[in-house]
């Protein structure tokens, strides 16, 4: 998370983890963290933000992860329900990423159910779509009779969403200039079940600043998967997810972040990781334009069972490796050591060429009772490392994420632009042997992002991600 102000070798960060709260796992043991070395008051201190109680996909009784990207080159368990079989195609590609290639027939509709679980009271769903002009195509969550129940498109130029296809709502005219790949739309819905018991929909294209639209979906609930339809012409989808996990947040006031993996309770966790006691990924820095140092970084992290039980807003559990993006080619790299929010510089900022390559990794010494935190920038050959007392256990979660700090900042977030990526994820389990994040764990989440923020794909091959920030 971005530090606020720099003093000495600590930061003190803005407590937006008073978010990341909720009880998950009933009866896991506590977990303590011994005491740290603590940092010296920060020059300036950010609000703490009221903390949110809970959320609608908290209440649901099972959940799970539908994800389908086809990286395999195979169709991920979509069959034709009506038309031509679809096929898998290169090109156009969504970053790289393969895409199912859509033909309108008689119609042509595409159904997937696999890793459905059904009867729950809030879902979040995503899709890239390409629509040349002439063409039409609509993905949403479909009934067993293979209609749709709540759905998002394009139609012409134009992004829809609706209960169905006889009655869809204009929500806006297709982005342009945004990060996202040229010709491509990235629609994320969120969908919950009131108190009244009725469904309503909320829309996101290319941005979770706000919802687009907001459209009523009485028969949501009856879900029994999902389903691609195409009215005209061709059409090419995929990033394709359908979740108990909530991938759109709109909390105004809290830090913007984008990233991968399940990191908050409330969201809808689908799954923990097993025990494991080494986190490392490979960041690259491509490049970066900064107005304002110590507003923009780029993490990851570490959660024990501590922080995917309770955290309190105090980060207890939370243990954080990244950097700030600086101005002039600098970068600031730091951690977090799982208490207060508070960051430690590791040497304060200093300059690295564009495109370098560093590996962040997080372990648990458990002979030593002991937090290694880790970067070595490969490219001017700098190793950084810091070590903090621990008496817990092993990690069982993990997230990436960009973080922008609005609290402190004094230019507009579009200003601010970078291009990276994370690859090489990995974890080693307690006792085993490394094994990659695959993208059933790597779900994306989108907190108050702008259209100039776009993580590309997760590509389960090389176990990362694009980060494209276009300031």
């Amino acid at each position: 998370m971005t530090p606020t102000a720099e003093v000495g070798l600590g930061r003190t960060i803005l407590a937006v983890f008073t978010f990341f709260v909720v009880a998950l796992l009933v009866g896991s043991p506590a977990i303590q963290t011994a005491a740290l070395r603590q940092p010296a008051p920060a020059a300036q201190v950010s609000p703490l933000l009221p903390f949110v109680q809970s959320s609608i996909y908290s209440q649901n009784t099972q959940r799970f992860a539908f994800v389908s990207n086809f990286e395999d080159m195979a169709l991920d368990g979509w069959t034709s329900v009506s038309g031509q079989t679809p096929v898998v195609v290169t090109s156009p590609n969504y970053s790289g990423e393969p895409a199912l290639s859509s033909t309108a027939g008689k119609p042509q509709i595409d159904s997937a159910t696999a890793d459905f679980v059904t009867g729950q009271v809030a879902l979040s769903f995503q899709v890239a779509i390409y629509a040349p002009a002439g063409t039409s195509g609509f993905f949403g969550l479909g009934s067993t009779d293979k209609k749709f129940v709540a759905v998002v498109g394009v139609n012409g130029s134009d992004v829809y969403a609706g209960k169905d296809l006889t009655s869809l709502t204009e929500v806006e005219a297709m982005p342009t200039g945004t990060a996202y790949p040229a010709g491509w739309v990235y629609i994320i819905a969120d969908l919950s079940q009131g108190g009244n018991g009725k469904w309503t929909m909320q829309v996101f294209v290319d941005s979770t600043m706000s919802a687009a639209a907001t459209v009523k979906v009485p028969k949501a609930g009856g879900y029994t998967g999902a389903i691609i339809e195409t009215t005209e012409g061709t059409v090419d989808y995929t990033n394709i997810i359908v979740s108990t996990y909530q991938i759109a947040n709109v909390v105004k006031g809290y830090n913007n972040m984008q990233g991968y993996g399940q990191r908050v309770a409330s969201a809808g966790i689908v799954q923990l990781l097993p025990a494991y006691q080494n986190y490392t990924a490979v960041m690259t820095l491509d490049s970066w334009s900064i107005p304002q140092s110590g507003i923009l970084s780029f993490q990851i992290n570490s959660l024990n069972a501590t922080a995917s039980e309770t955290s309190g807003g105090t980060c207890v559990g939370f243990f954080q490796l990244g950097m700030d993006l600086d101005q002039n080619g600098q970068i600031d790299p730091w951690y977090v050591p799982g208490v207060d929010c508070e960051a430690n510089s590791f040497v304060g900022d200093f300059s690295t060429p564009a495109g370098s390559v560093i590996v962040l990794s997080i372990l648990f010494l458990s002979s030593s009772h002991k937090i290694e935190f880790k970067e070595v920038d490969q490219t001017i050959s700098k190793t950084m490392t810091d070590t903090i007392p621990y008496s817990g256990g092993a990690f069982v979660g993990a997230y990436t994420q960009m973080e922008f700090q609005p609290c402190c900042n004094s230019h507009p977030i579009t200003d601010y632009g970078l291009k990276g990526s994370l690859t090489d994820m990995e974890i080693t389990p307690v006792g085993g042997s490394p094994e990659p994040l695959n993208s059933t764990y790597m779900i994306p989440f989108n907190l108050d992002t702008p259209t100039t923020w776009d993580l590309t794909y997760y590509q389960n091959s090389a176990a990362g991600y694009v980060e494209n920030n276009v300031g």
